[in-house]
């Protein structure tokens, strides 16, 4: 466990933290707000593609992309719809029924 939680920090730390980090720089005063700036050095400035979720180099590249994870959801649904029995975990110790 503990190498789980230092994976866990460790990824907070470097990739989900920064927020944070700002909120507490700008509460202890290690940060001061310069009111003449033009832009917030908080906000991220985002460009169009961003709103694009299959964003490539090329039409090609996003052509494949969409086709690779199609076919690939598509046939693990029939995978599932097949063999759905044989995912589930079902209890093994059922009572029987008494026929009188």
């Amino acid at each position: 466990m503990d190498g789980w939680n230092s994976m866990i920090r460790y990824y907070k730390n470097n990739f989900s933290d920064g927020f944070r980090q700002d909120s507490i720089d700008l509460f202890l005063g290690n940060y001061s707000v310069d009111e003449l700036e033009s832009h917030s050095p908080l906000s991220v400035p985002r460009d169009w593609k961003f709103l694009a979720p299959l964003y490539g180099d090329t039409w090609t590249e996003t052509l494949a992309y969409v086709l690779f994870w199609g076919v690939a959801s598509i046939g693990t649904f029939f995978i599932i719809l097949y063999n759905g029995k044989d995912f589930v975990d079902a209890p093994r110790l059922v009572q029987k029924e008494k026929i009188d």
